[in-house]
Order: C-alpha cells, then sequence, then structure tokens
C-alpha cells in the first residue's frame, strides 16, 4: 500500500497537481460541473479543482511548453476560474494553478487580478455582442491553432 501511494504522489507531482483531494477534474468518470456566476456573467470550467490544506485550487492546463511568463490571455482565463470558484463555493481561492506541459505557475488569487480578469472578461464580452471583436496579436501559431480561423477575416493566413 506504501509503494503504490509513493507512486500515484509522485505521478501527482509530475501531473503539476497541488497535494490534496481532487474535487473534479476532467480525466474522471464523474462529470465536471461547470461553474457559473451570474453576479458577474461568466461560466466555465477548471481542468481539476483541488482542495488543499490551504482551500480550493483550480487548475487550468494548457498543452504548449510554458512561456517565460504566462501568457496574459491564460492567466486572465485561470483567474477568471478562481472568480468562479469564489462566487459557487463561497471561499477564496488562495491561488490558480497554471500548468504547461514542462512547468507550471501558482498565481496568486488576489484583488488586483481579481479586478483586471473582470476588465478583460467584460471587455470580451462587449467585443462579442458589438461584433466582430479584432485580432489583438501578430503570432502566426496563435492563428493556425485557433478554432475560429475559418470564420475570421483577419486571420494571418
Amino acid at each position: 500500500a506504501l509503494y503504490l501511494f509513493l507512486i500515484q504522489k509522485r505521478g501527482r507531482a509530475l501531473g503539476g497537481l497541488p497535494g490534496g483531494w481532487i474535487v473534479s477534474a476532467d480525466h474522471e468518470e464523474r462529470e465536471c460541473p461547470v461553474l457559473v456566476s451570474l453576479r458577474y456573467g461568466l461560466k466555465g470550467k477548471p481542468d481539476a479543482l483541488v482542495s488543499t490544506i490551504h482551500g480550493l485550487v483550480p487548475i487550468e492546463r494548457k498543452r504548449a511548453r510554458a512561456p517565460k511568463q504566462p501568457y496574459d490571455g491564460d492567466l486572465a482565463q485561470a483567474i477568471a476560474y478562481c472568480i468562479l470558484v469564489e462566487d459557487t463555493y463561497g471561499v477564496k481561492p488562495p491561488y490558480v494553478r497554471l500548468q504547461y506541459s514542462d512547468r507550471w505557475f501558482d498565481i496568486p488569487y488576489t484583488e488586483e487580478y481579481k479586478n483586471w480578469a473582470l476588465r478583460i472578461t467584460h471587455g470580451l464580452m462587449e467585443a462579442k455582442r458589438s461584433g466582430v471583436p479584432n485580432r489583438s496579436h501578430n503570432v502566426a501559431s496563435k492563428c493556425r491553432n485557433c478554432s475560429q480561423r475559418k470564420n475570421c477575416g483577419q486571420s494571418l493566413f
């Protein structure tokens, strides 16, 4: 039993999950609930939610290799999951884990990050309501892998 426990602990560490109990995860048999905040007009589903000794921690996974610092879009999405956890469960997450393929970032959930993410998400909602938002980058690989490339009049391809 000790051997199996140590193997599982090592696998979690390599997989980027913090220690604690997995409340929900996309890879598990049980369905991951979509979190909804009517107060902020947000909804989403973190890739995992772990109950740690510090509190509930949302996990956002990305397949790409880690940049030197998290991309703003990835960070805004991850912080939005903190907002959803706080509004849904009534507890403030201590941080969010942003997991790339080769490393992770633990970003503290602060009021400054919360307000920043809300400005971005509400800006995105407003852009969506007002019509076609403008492309905000000149990164060919982002356009190449974008699910909306065929619908976009601003694609780099």
